[in-house]
């Protein structure tokens, strides 16, 4: 299993370092016109006024920058600035033109610029509109050309951050994993408890004592008393008989 990982790791490594490698290698490639109907004249006449605008537009400031696209603008102009603005501080003061190319495309004239500038090179791509007859600018962009080593640090620092990320999301999905035996313990002590609720007996009142009847019968009174008189050896007027209770019959078995 580890060796998988270590070789898939390789694997990507190898892929970046040929990419840089491509990337390096394009960047080195020479500039070439490629024209047909255009003169000699005419190419080195874009050449220069491209050259004249990529100087014009980098020698803005950061208040020169926010000042120009604080106005009404055409839509060229501010696309030209803006593009400036997302590089200028990669690239710095502007130096010089060290190669230029004139391609036709079609409708299109297309003037790359390679430039020179303080913190690194940049081709700036320049291009004009010639469908309707007139020369028009259409868009210019200013393009970072970084060198071996900052495109392999730059995917160092992609791949670190990806793995970073995936390490932590890994780490997130292993906790909250490990969390799901006490969620299940808690749920289990809720459902007991719930069902103890619900099992829990029903207290019923004691039934109350029933009352003593007392019995009120004038020929059973007579009978009880002749027969009290009669043990004792006595008449039935020593004597009153206020109430008859039923008596508890243990007692009676046991006398």
């Amino acid at each position: 299993m580890m060796k998988r990982k270590i070789k898939g790791l390789w694997m990507a490594l190898c892929m970046v370092l040929a990419v840089a490698a491509l990337t390096g290698c394009s960047s080195e490639t020479e500039l070439k016109d490629s024209v047909t109907t255009l003169s000699d004249e005419q190419v080195e006449s874009y050449k220069t006024s491209a050259a004249q605008t990529v100087q014009t537009v980098a020698a803005f400031d950061d208040e020169q920058i926010e000042q120009f696209l604080s106005q009404q603008v055409d839509e060229f102009s501010s696309s030209a600035v803006e593009s400036w603005k997302g590089s200028k501080g990669e690239l710095g003061a502007f130096k010089e033109i060290t190669a230029q190319s004139v391609e036709e495309d079609g409708s299109q004239i297309i003037i790359t610029s390679l430039a020179e500038f303080e913190k690194a090179q940049a081709t700036v791509e320049l291009i004009l509109d010639v469908s309707t007859g007139m020369e028009q600018a259409k868009s210019m962009s200013f393009n970072v050309n970084y060198s071996m080593a900052e495109t392999m640090k730059m995917a160092g620092l992609n791949t670190l951050m990806g793995i970073g990320i995936v390490f932590c999301m890994l780490v997130f999905l292993s906790l909250l994993i490990a969390q799901f035996k006490h969620i299940a313990k808690l749920e289990a002590k809720f459902t007991g408890t719930k069902e103890e609720k619900k099992a829990a007996p029903i207290s019923v009142p004691a039934a109350a004592e029933e009352p003593e009847e007392l019995v009120d019968d004038g020929e059973l009174v007579a009978v009880i008393a002749a027969a009290i008189a009669a043990s004792e050896n006595t008449s039935t007027d020593s004597f009153t008989v206020r109430s008859i209770r039923k008596s508890n019959v243990r007692r009676w078995k046991r006398a």
